[in-house]
């Protein structure tokens, strides 16, 4: 009986999503938004104690008013996400790929037409770039984590990218999709800047320890494709803008030097993109950083 509650509630969010206007439903967004802001006290405490770390290291506010309105404002940005997550799928694939521009995009596509590991973070939204991809003609391999409930994966995996150039495949056996669509001169999408396994490789992060996983750069060693590090940016209601950086490292002939230095080398890559818009960072709902669970904020 929960299952078919949930299932219900899903399907009439995903009815509201789909027929509110756009200018509505992002407001609607909003609202949600502030009310999570107020009635999660303990999330609030992670995010804005996660948030300070960020602003430290960037020269802003880590305290006070500045600072709330940071965590409030990341809240919102969230709450949108999850609304895109809804409204999008039911766009065209030429419709969503048209809500993206992307940096250099020429030369990307030519390395990517020849296979590549890409890894992304939780930032704005990097799924209406899968729709770009296909556009362009282009296919991506992408694991997901495998949530509960089971209702609510199977729900929002049927509007990941499904049908759109993207073929998600669950975590756990996701090794031997990734390695074969790069040998293949195709593309793997992975989301990396949470270490969901706890294996992951050290890095600092703004200024302090954390980890990575060591996949993306993992997979580019075994294949012989390169890394790139992404970031799509939300620039407004259904406008997003995306950018990359090759992720270049001299072999060292070790692999698991170089499988490290390439880990450190995408950290800063994602410094910088987190930098640009910190309120966007839904990897900040998380905890990143072993000493900083967000009690004490």
């Amino acid at each position: 009986m929960r299952g078919l509650a949930l299932r219900a509630a899903l399907n009439a969010a995903d009815l509201i999503a789909r027929v509110l206007p756009r200018g509505a439903a992002y407001g609607l967004a909003t609202l949600a938004g502030r009310a999570w802001y107020r009635l999660a006290p303990r999330r609030r405490a992670l995010v804005t104690a996660n948030l300070a770390r960020v602003s430290g290291a960037i020269g802003r506010p880590t305290r006070g008013r500045a600072l709330r309105s940071l965590a409030r404002r990341a809240f919102i940005e969230h709450a949108r996400y999850y609304l895109e997550v809804l409204r999008i799928p039911h766009r065209s694939t030429e419709r969503i790929g048209e809500m993206v521009t992307a940096d250099d995009w020429d030369s990307w596509q030519a390395l990517f037409r020849k296979g590549a590991v890409v890894a992304t973070l939780h930032l704005g939204n990097f799924e209406p770039f899968g729709s770009y991809l296909a556009a362009h003609g282009l296919h991506a391999v992408v694991p997901v984590e495998e949530i509960e409930p089971r209702a609510l994966y199977e729900f929002m995996l049927a509007r990941r990218g499904g049908g759109r150039g993207v073929e998600m495949v669950p975590l756990s056996r996701a090794r031997r999709p990734m390695v074969e669509a790069l040998r293949r001169g195709g593309l793997v999408g992975l989301a990396a800047d949470r270490d969901l396994g706890g294996g992951g490789l050290p890095v600092d992060l703004f200024g302090h320890p954390a980890s990575l996983p060591s996949g993306p750069a993992g997979l580019a060693l075994m294949t012989g494709r390169p890394l790139v590090a992404a970031a799509c940016w939300r620039m407004g209601p259904e406008r997003f803008h995306a950018r990359g950086w090759l992720i270049e490292v001299e072999s060292s002939g070790d692999r698991q030097a170089d499988m490290a230095a390439m880990t450190h080398a995408l950290a800063r890559r994602f410094e910088e993109a987190i930098s640009a818009t910190p309120e966007q960072w839904f990897g900040c709902f998380q905890q990143i950083w072993p000493d900083l669970d967000g009690s004490a904020a």
